[in-house]
């Protein structure tokens, strides 16, 4: 009889007892705990049990103290399952990563189990001192915060903008400088910045481009406003009898979603945010993930605020460009509440995506597959009945049209039937 357990990435399935074991527990310990049943077949799911359980159990605690430092929270269970007896381990999500097997800290992909990349290590090790990577001291003397200062004066009313101040916003600790400060000081030697680009009518055409670093975050924000209002100004539009300003895209949305990426990026990558223009929206790319413990839905729903550069976010909260803790998203979403349009999100391990419509794009006049292309561009993915409505056509015409942009290799089906799904090959 099938037991009802399905292998993913929190739960693990062992016919038997090998020391293979101890890498996903190093693993579940480093991250969000788990569960390893032994005594079950992982190809079929059958349940040969455990003969000699207590031993077993046994074998498996002294092999745990023994060889993951530091020592990990977990239980074991017996259970009686089918007449034969299974070992449950519960494996409890830690606070002194990372836990170590044999020297090397673990990770869970799906559900293999693999050695941590050094990024990954070097942000276990923060967790575990209780940390960001913002927070952690560099060794600089001679900074300056004229740009820092000069915001902070325009909210705060200081009298003398010294190392205490300094002090207060966190950029100095034991005397020292942090990352937090080096980041948003006048000048550093930081290579990663923000990389702006504004296309033409393909990205092989560059209308316009800025390429930021070595500069504080602050004056990156600055310019990344400066390019959008550059690129995207309020126009006049004739409604009636009367003539309205209107702008492409709203001016809160882009100025939330740069904000949101400088704020929460991931600092330890090497790479800059970029802010890509096109005719029909703008693409903000933040390098990095959702940092650990926030889920999609979290992240979308803006209803837990994971901070993963905590003094940097405290400063741009001080300074009023971050309005408040956790509604990023929800300002975002708000700006295009009014329209039709809206933004989307792109969420990947190593990035996160921003993608803002042009609400004033108008693409009626050209061809079909074009304005296919064109509404792959912002909503990523869609189905046959998309284009039913986006074109006006009946299935058989939408079908020939998804059919040739195959053909051409410009976009991809995924799924079958009334569920298949469309995608743009980049």
């Amino acid at each position: 009889m099938n037991i009802e357990f399905i292998e993913n990435k929190n739960l693990e399935l062992k016919k038997e007892y090998t020391d293979n074991l101890l890498k996903s527990i190093s693993a579940f310990s480093n991250y969000d705990g788990g569960i390893i049943i032994i005594g079950v077949d992982e190809s079929n799911k059958q349940v040969v049990g455990v003969l000699d359980y207590i031993n077993t159990k046994m074998k498996i605690e002294n092999k745990i103290n023994d060889t993951i430092t530091p020592r990990p929270r977990y239980d074991i269970n017996v259970i009686l399952k089918n007449n034969q007896y299974i070992l449950e381990v519960i494996v409890y999500a830690g606070i002194n990563t990372p836990y170590l097997y044999k020297g090397i800290a673990y990770q869970r992909h799906d559900t293999s189990t693999l050695p941590v990349d050094q990024e990954s290590l070097i942000e276990l090790s923060l967790k575990g001192k209780n940390i960001t990577y913002d927070q952690l001291e560099v060794d600089e003397n001679n900074l300056t915060f004229n740009v820092l200062e000069k915001k902070l004066r325009q909210v705060k009313p200081i009298k003398q903008f010294d190392n205490d101040i300094l002090i207060t916003l966190g950029l100095i600790t034991n005397n020292k400088y942090n990352v937090a400060g080096k980041l948003l000081a006048d000048n550093s030697d930081y290579e990663f910045g923000v990389d702006m680009v504004r296309f033409g009518n393909s990205i092989s055409v560059f209308l316009d481009r800025k390429t930021l670093s070595k500069i504080s975050i602050l004056t990156q924000y600055d310019e990344a406003l400066s390019m959008f209002e550059k690129h995207f100004p309020e126009v006049e539009v004739v409604e009636g009898l009367k003539r309205v300003k209107k702008t492409a895209i709203p001016y809160e949305a882009f100025r939330e979603a740069v904000a949101n990426a400088i704020a929460h990026r991931n600092y330890l990558i090497n790479a800059p945010i970029k802010i890509e223009m096109f005719d029909n929206r703008i693409e903000i790319i933040s390098p990095g993930g959702l940092p650990q413990g926030m889920t999609e839905e979290n992240y979308l729903k803006d209803n837990l605020s994971i901070l993963r550069n905590k003094t940097i976010s405290n400063v741009m909260h001080t300074i009023e460009i971050i309005e408040r803790f956790g509604t990023g998203i929800r300002r975002i979403n708000n700006a295009y509440v009014e329209y039709e349009r809206k933004p989307k999100f792109i969420i990947k391990e190593t990035y996160i995506k921003v993608i803002l419509p042009n609400l004033l794009f108008d693409d009626k006049n050209m061809n079909e597959e074009t304005r296919i292309l064109n509404l792959l561009d912002i909503n990523v993915e869609i189905t046959r009945q998309d284009i039913e409505s986006l074109l006006n056509v009946n299935k058989t015409k939408a079908v020939d049209l998804l059919n040739i942009l195959k053909e051409n290799k410009l976009i991809d089906s995924f799924g079958s039937g009334k569920n298949t799904t469309y995608k743009k090959i980049i």
